[in-house]
Protein backbone atom coordinates (compact mmCIF):
# COMPACT_ATOMS: atom_id res chain seq x y z
CA UNK A 1 0.00 0.00 0.00
CA UNK A 2 1.39 3.44 -0.86
CA UNK A 3 0.68 7.16 -0.73
CA UNK A 4 2.72 9.93 -2.41
CA UNK A 5 4.03 10.86 1.07
CA UNK A 6 4.63 7.40 2.60
CA UNK A 7 4.73 3.67 1.94
CA UNK A 8 3.49 0.71 3.99
CA UNK A 9 5.87 -2.25 4.03
CA UNK A 10 6.49 -5.48 5.87
CA UNK A 11 8.95 -5.03 8.72
CA UNK A 12 12.42 -6.52 8.35
CA UNK A 13 14.71 -8.09 10.93
CA UNK A 14 16.63 -4.83 11.33
CA UNK A 15 13.59 -2.65 12.13
CA UNK A 16 13.08 -3.50 15.84
CA UNK A 17 14.77 -0.44 17.37
CA UNK A 18 13.19 1.95 14.88
CA UNK A 19 9.75 0.51 15.71
CA UNK A 20 10.33 1.04 19.44
CA UNK A 21 11.39 4.64 18.78
CA UNK A 22 8.05 5.22 17.02
CA UNK A 23 6.28 3.89 20.14
CA UNK A 24 8.32 6.03 22.58
CA UNK A 25 6.16 9.21 22.40
CA UNK A 26 3.13 7.06 23.29
CA UNK A 27 4.83 5.30 26.23
CA UNK A 28 4.59 1.96 24.43
CA UNK A 29 8.29 1.27 23.95
CA UNK A 30 8.80 -0.95 27.02
CA UNK A 31 9.16 -4.28 25.19
CA UNK A 32 9.23 -6.93 26.43
CA UNK A 33 7.05 -6.09 29.47
CA UNK A 34 4.06 -7.55 31.33
CA UNK A 35 1.85 -5.67 28.89
CA UNK A 36 3.66 -6.58 25.67
CA UNK A 37 5.70 -9.64 24.79
CA UNK A 38 8.71 -9.43 22.50
CA UNK A 39 8.03 -8.03 19.04
CA UNK A 40 7.44 -10.62 16.31
CA UNK A 41 8.84 -8.75 13.31
CA UNK A 42 7.27 -11.26 10.90
CA UNK A 43 3.87 -9.90 12.05
CA UNK A 44 4.66 -6.19 11.81
CA UNK A 45 4.18 -3.46 9.21
CA UNK A 46 6.08 -0.19 9.08
CA UNK A 47 5.32 3.16 7.47
CA UNK A 48 8.23 4.89 5.78
CA UNK A 49 8.55 8.50 4.73
CA UNK A 50 11.67 9.40 2.73
CA UNK A 51 13.25 6.15 3.89
CA UNK A 52 12.64 6.74 7.63
CA UNK A 53 10.34 4.51 9.70
CA UNK A 54 7.71 6.87 11.11
CA UNK A 55 4.89 4.45 11.95
CA UNK A 56 4.42 0.78 12.83
CA UNK A 57 1.70 -1.74 13.64
CA UNK A 58 1.70 -5.39 14.68
CA UNK A 59 -0.77 -8.25 14.95
CA UNK A 60 -1.04 -11.81 16.22
CA UNK A 61 -3.16 -14.70 14.97
CA UNK A 62 -4.39 -16.39 18.17
CA UNK A 63 -6.54 -19.19 16.66
CA UNK A 64 -7.93 -20.33 13.32
CA UNK A 65 -10.52 -17.57 13.32
CA UNK A 66 -9.31 -15.05 15.93
CA UNK A 67 -6.67 -12.36 15.73
CA UNK A 68 -5.32 -9.62 17.95
CA UNK A 69 -3.68 -6.30 17.17
CA UNK A 70 -0.55 -5.45 19.15
CA UNK A 71 1.20 -2.09 18.87
CA UNK A 72 0.13 0.77 16.61
CA UNK A 73 1.93 4.09 16.60
CA UNK A 74 2.81 6.99 14.31
CA UNK A 75 5.30 9.74 15.18
CA UNK A 76 3.28 12.80 16.29
CA UNK A 77 4.58 15.03 13.51
CA UNK A 78 3.12 12.61 10.96
CA UNK A 79 -0.39 12.46 12.44
CA UNK A 80 -3.25 13.39 10.13
CA UNK A 81 -1.75 11.86 6.97
CA UNK A 82 -3.80 8.63 7.05
CA UNK A 83 -0.77 6.59 8.05
CA UNK A 84 -2.42 4.93 11.06
CA UNK A 85 -5.44 3.88 8.99
CA UNK A 86 -3.16 2.45 6.29
CA UNK A 87 -1.21 0.44 8.88
CA UNK A 88 -4.42 -0.85 10.48
CA UNK A 89 -5.82 -1.85 7.09
CA UNK A 90 -2.61 -3.67 6.16
CA UNK A 91 -2.66 -5.86 9.25
CA UNK A 92 -6.43 -6.50 8.99
CA UNK A 93 -6.10 -7.50 5.34
CA UNK A 94 -3.24 -9.87 6.22
CA UNK A 95 -5.17 -11.55 9.05
CA UNK A 96 -8.27 -11.91 6.86
CA UNK A 97 -6.20 -13.59 4.18
CA UNK A 98 -5.31 -16.43 6.59
CA UNK A 99 -8.88 -16.98 7.77
CA UNK A 100 -9.27 -14.66 10.78
CA UNK A 101 -12.91 -13.66 11.32
CA UNK A 102 -12.79 -11.52 14.47
CA UNK A 103 -10.09 -9.17 15.80
CA UNK A 104 -9.52 -8.00 19.39
CA UNK A 105 -7.90 -4.60 20.04
CA UNK A 106 -7.06 -3.01 23.40
CA UNK A 107 -6.58 0.75 23.63
CA UNK A 108 -6.69 3.38 26.36
CA UNK A 109 -7.19 6.87 24.93
CA UNK A 110 -10.89 7.83 24.45
CA UNK A 111 -10.12 9.40 21.07
CA UNK A 112 -8.40 6.21 19.94
CA UNK A 113 -11.40 4.12 21.02
CA UNK A 114 -13.66 6.45 19.01
CA UNK A 115 -11.33 6.21 15.98
CA UNK A 116 -11.41 2.41 15.95
CA UNK A 117 -15.20 2.37 16.29
CA UNK A 118 -15.83 4.95 13.58
CA UNK A 119 -13.22 3.92 11.02
CA UNK A 120 -13.23 0.15 11.41
CA UNK A 121 -16.58 -0.83 12.91
CA UNK A 122 -15.35 -2.04 16.30
CA UNK A 123 -17.71 -2.53 19.25
CA UNK A 124 -16.75 -2.42 22.92
CA UNK A 125 -16.84 -5.82 24.64
CA UNK A 126 -15.24 -5.03 28.01
CA UNK A 127 -12.35 -3.47 29.89
CA UNK A 128 -9.08 -4.85 31.18
CA UNK A 129 -6.95 -3.73 34.16
CA UNK A 130 -3.48 -2.54 33.19
CA UNK A 131 -0.67 -4.46 34.86
CA UNK A 132 1.99 -1.80 34.31
CA UNK A 133 2.37 1.78 33.14
CA UNK A 134 2.01 1.02 29.42
CA UNK A 135 0.27 3.52 27.15
CA UNK A 136 -1.18 6.55 28.94
CA UNK A 137 -0.08 6.14 32.61
CA UNK A 138 -3.04 8.27 33.77
CA UNK A 139 -5.53 5.66 32.50
CA UNK A 140 -5.48 2.40 34.48
CA UNK A 141 -7.74 0.25 32.26
CA UNK A 142 -7.71 -0.89 28.65
CA UNK A 143 -10.91 -0.67 26.61
CA UNK A 144 -11.36 -4.00 24.82
CA UNK A 145 -12.82 -3.73 21.31
CA UNK A 146 -13.85 -6.41 18.84
CA UNK A 147 -14.15 -6.22 15.06
CA UNK A 148 -16.13 -8.38 12.63
CA UNK A 149 -13.33 -8.72 10.09
CA UNK A 150 -15.52 -10.24 7.36
CA UNK A 151 -17.88 -7.27 7.57
CA UNK A 152 -15.00 -4.77 7.46
CA UNK A 153 -13.36 -6.38 4.41
CA UNK A 154 -16.72 -6.55 2.60
CA UNK A 155 -17.14 -2.83 3.26
CA UNK A 156 -13.63 -2.17 1.91
CA UNK A 157 -14.40 -4.20 -1.22
CA UNK A 158 -17.60 -2.23 -1.81
CA UNK A 159 -15.80 1.07 -1.31
CA UNK A 160 -13.01 0.05 -3.70
CA UNK A 161 -15.51 -1.04 -6.34
CA UNK A 162 -17.37 2.26 -5.97
CA UNK A 163 -14.16 4.27 -6.29
CA UNK A 164 -13.23 2.39 -9.46
CA UNK A 165 -16.70 2.97 -10.90
CA UNK A 166 -16.58 6.68 -10.12
CA UNK A 167 -13.06 7.05 -11.51
CA UNK A 168 -14.07 5.34 -14.75
CA UNK A 169 -17.65 6.53 -15.27
CA UNK A 170 -18.25 9.59 -13.10
CA UNK A 171 -14.96 11.49 -12.83
CA UNK A 172 -15.15 14.94 -11.33
CA UNK A 173 -13.80 17.54 -13.78
CA UNK A 174 -11.60 19.02 -11.07
CA UNK A 175 -10.24 15.68 -9.84
CA UNK A 176 -6.43 15.67 -9.99
CA UNK A 177 -5.03 13.85 -13.00
CA UNK A 178 -2.28 11.29 -12.53
CA UNK A 179 1.08 12.46 -13.88
CA UNK A 180 1.31 12.10 -17.65
CA UNK A 181 3.39 9.18 -18.90
CA UNK A 182 5.10 9.99 -22.22
CA UNK A 183 6.53 7.15 -24.32
CA UNK A 184 8.62 8.33 -27.27
CA UNK A 185 8.91 5.92 -30.23
CA UNK A 186 11.93 7.26 -32.03
CA UNK A 187 12.60 5.23 -35.18
CA UNK A 188 10.32 2.28 -35.91
CA UNK A 189 10.72 -0.05 -38.87
CA UNK A 190 9.48 2.14 -41.71
CA UNK A 191 10.78 5.76 -41.82
CA UNK A 192 13.84 6.27 -44.02
CA UNK A 193 16.23 9.16 -44.56
CA UNK A 194 14.63 9.74 -47.97
CA UNK A 195 11.30 10.33 -46.24
CA UNK A 196 12.57 12.56 -43.43
CA UNK A 197 15.93 13.87 -42.33
CA UNK A 198 14.73 13.85 -38.71
CA UNK A 199 14.48 10.09 -38.20
CA UNK A 200 17.40 8.79 -36.07
CA UNK A 201 19.01 5.73 -37.69
CA UNK A 202 22.57 5.32 -36.46
CA UNK A 203 23.43 4.36 -32.91
CA UNK A 204 24.72 7.84 -32.12
CA UNK A 205 21.64 9.49 -33.64
CA UNK A 206 19.25 7.32 -31.63
CA UNK A 207 21.19 8.01 -28.42
CA UNK A 208 21.19 11.76 -29.06
CA UNK A 209 17.47 11.75 -29.88
CA UNK A 210 16.69 9.77 -26.73
CA UNK A 211 18.49 12.41 -24.66
CA UNK A 212 16.56 15.21 -26.37
CA UNK A 213 13.13 13.65 -25.85
CA UNK A 214 13.94 12.82 -22.23
CA UNK A 215 14.91 16.43 -21.59
CA UNK A 216 11.66 17.48 -23.31
CA UNK A 217 9.52 15.30 -21.01
CA UNK A 218 9.47 11.70 -22.32
CA UNK A 219 10.47 9.09 -19.75
CA UNK A 220 10.13 5.89 -21.80
CA UNK A 221 12.09 5.50 -25.03
CA UNK A 222 10.75 2.79 -27.33
CA UNK A 223 13.55 1.91 -29.72
CA UNK A 224 14.16 -0.04 -32.91
CA UNK A 225 17.71 -0.69 -34.04
CA UNK A 226 19.05 -0.12 -37.57
CA UNK A 227 22.14 -1.58 -39.24
CA UNK A 228 24.94 0.34 -40.97
CA UNK A 229 22.78 0.71 -44.09
CA UNK A 230 19.83 2.10 -42.13
CA UNK A 231 17.77 -1.09 -42.38
CA UNK A 232 15.97 -2.60 -39.36
CA UNK A 233 18.04 -5.13 -37.44
CA UNK A 234 17.32 -7.54 -34.59
CA UNK A 235 20.93 -7.88 -33.46
CA UNK A 236 21.41 -7.43 -29.73
CA UNK A 237 24.90 -5.96 -30.17
CA UNK A 238 23.38 -2.87 -31.81
CA UNK A 239 20.77 -2.49 -29.08
CA UNK A 240 23.50 -2.92 -26.48
CA UNK A 241 25.45 0.06 -27.79
CA UNK A 242 22.31 2.19 -27.91
CA UNK A 243 21.14 1.30 -24.39
CA UNK A 244 24.58 1.80 -22.85
CA UNK A 245 24.95 5.10 -24.68
CA UNK A 246 21.58 6.39 -23.44
CA UNK A 247 22.21 5.33 -19.85
CA UNK A 248 25.64 6.92 -19.84
CA UNK A 249 23.99 10.31 -20.41
CA UNK A 250 20.50 9.90 -18.92
CA UNK A 251 20.49 6.91 -16.54
CA UNK A 252 16.87 7.60 -15.55
CA UNK A 253 15.49 6.79 -19.03
CA UNK A 254 13.30 3.67 -19.22
CA UNK A 255 14.64 1.72 -22.20
CA UNK A 256 12.06 -0.30 -24.13
CA UNK A 257 13.21 -2.52 -27.02
CA UNK A 258 11.27 -4.06 -29.90
CA UNK A 259 10.51 -7.75 -30.45
CA UNK A 260 8.45 -6.97 -33.55
CA UNK A 261 7.32 -9.69 -35.92
CA UNK A 262 7.02 -7.34 -38.84
CA UNK A 263 10.34 -8.32 -40.45
CA UNK A 264 11.33 -11.60 -38.74
CA UNK A 265 9.45 -14.73 -37.76
CA UNK A 266 12.19 -16.66 -35.93
CA UNK A 267 11.98 -16.67 -32.14
CA UNK A 268 15.79 -16.57 -31.86
CA UNK A 269 15.96 -13.29 -33.78
CA UNK A 270 12.99 -11.65 -32.12
CA UNK A 271 14.17 -12.59 -28.62
CA UNK A 272 17.92 -11.99 -28.89
CA UNK A 273 17.65 -8.48 -27.45
CA UNK A 274 16.00 -9.93 -24.32
CA UNK A 275 19.22 -11.77 -23.46
CA UNK A 276 21.21 -8.58 -22.84
CA UNK A 277 22.47 -8.32 -19.27
CA UNK A 278 23.94 -5.84 -16.82
CA UNK A 279 23.82 -2.19 -17.84
CA UNK A 280 22.52 -3.20 -21.27
CA UNK A 281 19.48 -5.16 -20.03
CA UNK A 282 16.32 -3.42 -21.26
CA UNK A 283 13.70 -2.27 -18.75
CA UNK A 284 10.82 -3.12 -21.07
CA UNK A 285 10.15 -4.87 -24.38
CA UNK A 286 7.27 -4.66 -26.83
CA UNK A 287 4.90 -7.62 -27.08
CA UNK A 288 2.23 -7.47 -29.78
CA UNK A 289 -0.67 -9.67 -28.70
CA UNK A 290 -1.88 -10.83 -32.11
CA UNK A 291 -1.28 -10.81 -35.85
CA UNK A 292 -2.32 -7.82 -37.94
CA UNK A 293 -2.10 -6.30 -41.39
CA UNK A 294 -0.35 -3.01 -41.98
CA UNK A 295 -1.09 -1.17 -45.28
CA UNK A 296 1.80 -2.88 -47.12
CA UNK A 297 2.81 -5.82 -44.91
CA UNK A 298 1.74 -8.13 -42.11
CA UNK A 299 2.99 -8.58 -38.57
CA UNK A 300 2.56 -12.26 -37.69
CA UNK A 301 2.43 -13.14 -34.02
CA UNK A 302 1.35 -16.72 -33.41
CA UNK A 303 -0.01 -17.75 -30.00
CA UNK A 304 3.12 -19.84 -29.45
CA UNK A 305 5.41 -16.91 -30.29
CA UNK A 306 3.51 -14.57 -27.96
CA UNK A 307 3.71 -17.03 -25.06
CA UNK A 308 7.40 -17.76 -25.66
CA UNK A 309 8.33 -14.07 -25.72
CA UNK A 310 6.18 -13.30 -22.67
CA UNK A 311 7.70 -16.19 -20.72
CA UNK A 312 11.24 -15.07 -21.54
CA UNK A 313 10.44 -11.49 -20.51
CA UNK A 314 9.12 -12.80 -17.19
CA UNK A 315 12.26 -14.90 -16.70
CA UNK A 316 14.53 -11.93 -17.43
CA UNK A 317 12.39 -9.52 -15.36
CA UNK A 318 11.71 -7.31 -18.37
CA UNK A 319 8.31 -5.60 -18.23
CA UNK A 320 6.22 -6.30 -21.38
CA UNK A 321 4.90 -3.29 -23.26
CA UNK A 322 1.64 -4.83 -24.51
CA UNK A 323 0.86 -3.55 -28.00
CA UNK A 324 -2.90 -3.45 -28.73
CA UNK A 325 -4.22 -2.84 -32.25
CA UNK A 326 -7.70 -4.30 -31.67
CA UNK A 327 -9.95 -5.24 -28.77
CA UNK A 328 -9.35 -9.00 -29.18
CA UNK A 329 -5.72 -8.50 -28.24
CA UNK A 330 -6.81 -7.36 -24.77
CA UNK A 331 -8.51 -10.73 -24.43
CA UNK A 332 -5.14 -12.36 -25.11
CA UNK A 333 -3.59 -10.35 -22.27
CA UNK A 334 -6.29 -11.58 -19.90
CA UNK A 335 -5.73 -15.16 -21.10
CA UNK A 336 -1.97 -14.89 -20.47
CA UNK A 337 -2.69 -13.50 -17.01
CA UNK A 338 -4.99 -16.43 -16.19
CA UNK A 339 -2.22 -18.82 -17.25
CA UNK A 340 0.27 -17.01 -15.00
CA UNK A 341 2.48 -15.91 -17.92
CA UNK A 342 1.65 -12.23 -17.28
CA UNK A 343 1.55 -10.97 -13.71
CA UNK A 344 1.69 -7.74 -11.76
CA UNK A 345 1.29 -4.36 -13.42
CA UNK A 346 0.23 -4.58 -17.07
CA UNK A 347 1.41 -1.80 -19.39
CA UNK A 348 -0.64 -1.27 -22.56
CA UNK A 349 0.05 0.75 -25.68
CA UNK A 350 -3.24 1.35 -27.52
CA UNK A 351 -2.61 2.02 -31.21
CA UNK A 352 -5.56 3.18 -33.32
CA UNK A 353 -6.02 4.28 -36.90
CA UNK A 354 -3.85 1.96 -38.98
CA UNK A 355 -5.60 0.45 -42.00
CA UNK A 356 -6.79 -3.03 -41.03
CA UNK A 357 -6.90 -2.33 -37.28
CA UNK A 358 -9.30 -0.51 -34.95
CA UNK A 359 -10.22 2.95 -36.29
CA UNK A 360 -9.09 6.03 -34.38
CA UNK A 361 -12.30 7.28 -32.76
CA UNK A 362 -13.09 8.45 -29.24
CA UNK A 363 -15.63 5.64 -28.92
CA UNK A 364 -13.10 2.98 -29.86
CA UNK A 365 -10.49 4.40 -27.48
CA UNK A 366 -13.08 4.37 -24.70
CA UNK A 367 -14.00 0.76 -25.54
CA UNK A 368 -10.37 -0.35 -25.39
CA UNK A 369 -9.73 1.40 -22.08
CA UNK A 370 -12.93 -0.03 -20.62
CA UNK A 371 -11.81 -3.56 -21.55
CA UNK A 372 -8.44 -3.40 -19.81
CA UNK A 373 -7.86 -5.74 -16.84
CA UNK A 374 -7.31 -4.51 -13.31
CA UNK A 375 -3.85 -3.24 -12.36
CA UNK A 376 -3.23 -1.77 -15.81
CA UNK A 377 -1.64 1.44 -17.02
CA UNK A 378 -2.15 2.60 -20.58
CA UNK A 379 -0.91 5.01 -23.21
CA UNK A 380 -2.59 5.76 -26.54
CA UNK A 381 -1.62 6.97 -29.97
CA UNK A 382 -3.01 7.23 -33.45
CA UNK A 383 -1.19 6.25 -36.61
CA UNK A 384 -0.32 9.00 -39.09
CA UNK A 385 -2.62 12.02 -38.87
CA UNK A 386 -4.49 10.38 -35.99
CA UNK A 387 -1.55 10.64 -33.59
CA UNK A 388 -2.34 14.11 -32.23
CA UNK A 389 -6.10 13.63 -31.66
CA UNK A 390 -5.58 10.27 -29.94
CA UNK A 391 -2.78 11.74 -27.83
CA UNK A 392 -5.01 14.63 -26.77
CA UNK A 393 -7.91 12.26 -26.04
CA UNK A 394 -5.60 10.19 -23.83
CA UNK A 395 -4.44 13.29 -21.95
CA UNK A 396 -8.06 14.28 -21.28
CA UNK A 397 -9.01 10.71 -20.30
CA UNK A 398 -6.21 10.40 -17.74
CA UNK A 399 -4.05 7.94 -19.70
CA UNK A 400 -0.53 8.19 -21.01
CA UNK A 401 0.66 8.97 -24.53
CA UNK A 402 2.82 7.25 -27.10
CA UNK A 403 4.32 9.69 -29.57
CA UNK A 404 7.05 9.78 -32.19
CA UNK A 405 8.26 9.32 -35.74
CA UNK A 406 7.58 5.58 -35.68
CA UNK A 407 3.87 6.40 -36.03
CA UNK A 408 3.95 9.68 -37.98
CA UNK A 409 6.69 11.73 -39.60
CA UNK A 410 4.57 14.89 -40.01
CA UNK A 411 3.77 17.67 -37.57
CA UNK A 412 0.59 18.87 -39.30
CA UNK A 413 -2.52 17.25 -40.77
CA UNK A 414 -1.75 18.61 -44.24
CA UNK A 415 1.60 16.78 -44.17
CA UNK A 416 3.52 19.88 -45.19
CA UNK A 417 5.85 20.03 -42.17
CA UNK A 418 8.17 17.21 -41.16
CA UNK A 419 8.39 16.67 -37.42
CA UNK A 420 11.20 15.76 -35.06
CA UNK A 421 10.65 13.54 -32.05
CA UNK A 422 11.58 16.43 -29.78
CA UNK A 423 8.95 18.70 -31.39
CA UNK A 424 6.23 16.07 -31.00
CA UNK A 425 7.04 15.57 -27.32
CA UNK A 426 7.22 19.31 -26.60
CA UNK A 427 3.81 19.87 -28.20
CA UNK A 428 2.21 17.33 -25.86
CA UNK A 429 3.96 18.85 -22.84
CA UNK A 430 2.46 22.22 -23.78
CA UNK A 431 -1.03 20.72 -24.16
CA UNK A 432 -0.71 18.85 -20.85
CA UNK A 433 0.37 22.07 -19.16
CA UNK A 434 -2.76 23.83 -20.45
CA UNK A 435 -4.81 20.93 -19.07
CA UNK A 436 -3.01 21.44 -15.72
CA UNK A 437 -1.72 17.90 -15.91
CA UNK A 438 1.85 17.38 -14.61
CA UNK A 439 4.43 15.42 -16.58
CA UNK A 440 5.52 12.23 -14.81
CA UNK A 441 9.05 12.21 -13.46
CA UNK A 442 11.30 9.24 -14.18
CA UNK A 443 10.65 7.91 -10.66
CA UNK A 444 6.88 8.30 -11.02
CA UNK A 445 6.94 6.59 -14.41
CA UNK A 446 8.90 3.64 -13.02
CA UNK A 447 6.34 3.24 -10.27
CA UNK A 448 3.44 3.57 -12.73
CA UNK A 449 4.72 0.81 -15.03
CA UNK A 450 5.73 -1.47 -12.17
CA UNK A 451 9.52 -1.31 -12.43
Amino acid sequence: MSDPKFTIERASETDREAILEVMRPWNMHHVPSPEMEEIDLSAFFVARSRGQIVGAAGYKVTSQTMGKTTLLGVLPQFNGMGMGAALQHARCETMHRVGVKRVITNCDLPQTVAWYKKRFGYTQVGTLKKVCSFGDPKIDRWTTLEMDLDAYMAQVDQKTARQKHVARHEPHPLAPYPPLLINACLTGMIPTRDQTSHVPLTEDEIIADAVRVYDAGARIVHMHARDADGRPTWRAEVYEKIIRGIRAQRPQVICCVSTSGRNWSEFEKRSEVLLLEGDARPDMASLTLGSLNFPTSASVNTPQMIEQLAALMAEKQIRPELEIFDVGMIGVAKYLERKGILSGRKVFNLLLGSLGTIPATIGNLSSLVGSLPDDSVWAATGIGMFQLPMNVAAIVAGGGVRVGLEDTIHYDYARTQLASNEQLVKRLVTIADQMQRPIATAEETREMVGL
